[in-house]
Order: C-alpha cells, then sequence, then structure tokens
C-alpha cells in the first residue's frame, strides 16, 4: 500500500499536469485563432534558431526563399505570430516533463495499483507521440486533419491522467450518495461524453471553414464569415441544445443527491463551463466571431469533456466498490451470515 505521504505527492503532481494540459489546449486554440500556427515555420527549431528572432533583420536576406523550397511559400517574419507558436511550443515541452515527472512519482504503485503506474506511462508515451506529431503539423504546413488529430490525442492525454488520479484516490471516495442516484445517469452520461466528442470533432470542421476564410479575406471582414459558413455550422448550433439539457440535468442530480463535497464541486463547475461554452459560442455568432471567444470555446467544451469523464470515473468507482463491500445476501453460502 502506497504510504499517505507518496499518495499526496503523487495527486498533487498529476492534477497539476491535468492543470498544465489544459493551458496548453487554450494556448493551442489562441494559436490558431491569431493565425500564428506557422509564425515557426520549422520544427524544432524556430527560422533555424532554437531562440526566435525578435526582428526580420536577424534572418537571412533571402528567409523567405529559402522557406518557399522547403514547401513553405509566403512565409513572412511576424513578431508576435512568432512568439505566440514558439511559447506554444515552450509549454509543451513543460508539459512533457510534468507527466515524466507524474511517471515518476507513480512508480510506487507498481506494487499495489499498478493501473495507476500504467495510465501514467500510456500518458507519458502518448506526450512523446504528441510531440512528434506536432512536428508533423508543422511538416503539413497545418493540414486541418492532422491539426484535428493533434487536438484529439491532447484529449485522450489528459482523460489518462485524470483516470490516474480517480483510481489513486478511489480509497477516499464517498459512496453514500452515489448509490442514491439513478441507474440510467450511466448510459446517459456516456451519451453525453460521445455528443460533446462529437461536438468537438464538429466545432474542428467549423473552425477549418473560418480559417479558410479567414486567409482568403487577410483575416478581415470578420462579420461575413459567419453568413459564408456552411451547413455544418447549423448542425453544430442546434446539436448543442440537447447538450447542454443534459448536462445540467446531471449537474442538477448529482447536486440534489447529497454527493460528496468532490462531486458537488464538479457538478457546479460542470454547470458553469456549459454555461460558458453557450455564452462563447452565442457570442460568436452574434459578434462576428470575436478573437477572444474562439479558443476560449474550445477550451470549455474540452474541460466540460473532462470534468465529466472525472464525474464518471468517481460514479462508477464508487458504485462499484460498494457493490464490492456489500456482498449478496441471496447467496445461500453467505445467508447466514448476515442478519435478516
Amino acid at each position: 500500500m502506497v504510504n499517505t505521504k507518496a499518495q499526496r505527492r503523487f495527486l498533487i503532481c498529476a492534477l497539476s499536469t491535468v492543470v498544465i494540459i489544459y493551458m496548453l489546449i487554450l494556448v493551442g486554440g489562441i494559436v490558431r485563432a491569431t493565425g500564428a500556427g506557422m509564425g515557426c515555420p520549422d520544427w524544432p527549431t524556430c527560422f533555424g534558431q532554437w531562440i526566435p528572432p525578435t526582428s526580420e533583420a536577424q534572418l537571412p536576406a533571402n528567409y523567405q526563399t529559402i522557406y518557399a523550397d522547403r514547401g513553405y511559400a509566403e512565409t513572412t517574419f511576424n513578431l508576435r505570430k512568432t512568439w505566440t507558436e514558439y511559447l506554444n511550443r515552450l509549454l509543451g515541452v513543460f508539459t512533457g516533463f510534468a507527466i515524466l515527472v507524474t511517471l515518476l512519482f507513480s512508480s510506487g504503485y507498481r506494487r499495489s495499483d499498478k493501473p495507476v503506474f500504467y495510465l501514467s506511462l500510456a500518458g507519458f508515451i502518448l506526450v512523446a507521440v504528441q510531440g512528434w506529431l506536432g512536428s508533423r503539423v508543422v511538416a503539413s504546413n497545418l493540414h486541418p486533419g492532422m491539426i484535428t488529430l493533434h487536438m484529439l490525442l491532447a484529449q485522450v492525454i489528459v482523460c489518462l491522467i485524470i483516470m490516474a488520479c480517480i483510481r489513486a484516490y478511489r480509497h477516499k471516495i464517498d459512496r453514500t450518495a452515489i448509490l442514491n442516484l439513478p441507474a440510467a445517469i450511466y448510459p446517459l452520461m456516456w451519451f453525453a461524453m460521445i455528443a460533446g466528442l462529437a461536438q468537438l470533432l464538429i466545432g474542428t470542421q467549423v473552425r477549418e471553414e473560418i480559417d479558410l476564410m479567414a486567409k482568403q479575406s487577410n483575416y478581415l471582414n470578420r462579420h461575413l464569415w459567419i453568413d459564408n459558413l456552411p451547413l455544418i455550422f447549423s448542425v453544430h448550433k442546434y446539436l448543442s441544445i440537447p447538450v447542454v439539457v443534459l448536462n445540467l440535468w446531471f449537474a442538477y442530480r448529482i447536486r440534489g443527491s447529497q454527493a460528496s463535497s468532490l462531486l458537488s464541486s464538479l457538478a457546479l463547475l460542470l454547470i458553469g463551463l456549459v454555461v460558458g461554452t453557450a455564452i462563447m459560442g452565442m457570442s460568436m455568432e452574434r459578434l462576428n466571431l470575436p478573437m477572444f471567444a474562439q479558443p476560449l470555446h474550445l477550451w470549455f467544451a474540452s474541460l466540460i469533456l473532462g470534468v465529466q469523464f472525472a464525474i464518471y470515473l468517481i460514479m462508477r468507482q464508487g458504485r462499484s466498490s460498494s457493490e464490492i463491500a456489500q456482498p449478496d445476501r441471496s447467496d445461500p453460502v453467505n445467508a447466514g451470515q448476515y442478519p435478516a
């Protein structure tokens, strides 16, 4: 059994890693919303340097020709875009180190609770894959499919670390109120998570259409973009209605069941994120896609998926532990061991 100090150390590190990953998702959204994805047209260096230039004068006079020959046409140095992308990469490296430390702290679970260690190991391996995939995104000149895969892998990584946290914390889960929740809440929550993931995927398709229009208009005339979006935008907008209603219902049932403070806090956070996502979505439509709303909309949607997953794991862990702790009284072998 892992001692309390080691358990606390792992949980603090793992939860900090979850926060860092979500910050990376937010920064990635900012990079895309500002068109800074090719601010560094090479990888892992930026304009051939480990620390990017601060002015065009620090680059060769023919740098545009050099990068055009490499397949990156219209490469123009932009201080804001270059350093936005560079800071995104630095945060990605920091995330890798954070997951490495989480993996090291999980080593104490290898004997007492192997899933905690293997979940942390899987997260670390996928972060390495994510780094390689980031290089492919740059090499593909921001191919939309590669960007979507990059975003989805980030969701998988954060869910693995969340799963490791819940697994390590399971002995402290309050099971009383969980048993009072309706059984239907579990399949419905799976449906909500799948629908939320579908919304993320559809949203990336909408985002790709917006990126295309942004490039064609040189990021001008934002007020015309919404009207020119294809049907998929309407699908994304109207599918959000049942998703919002379902998530609010979950939060209401959880808080009404007098669940533990952890579950109640997560349910309250879910309400805030759902409302925030809806507000950001409406602001994009009503305010002609303001730049601040686009990364926040994606970030809130990613956080919703993570909070849903954490709530589901806590409820399943609590319910399964309770069922194990309460043997079947109808079993003739055990029937005489319990009072009527």
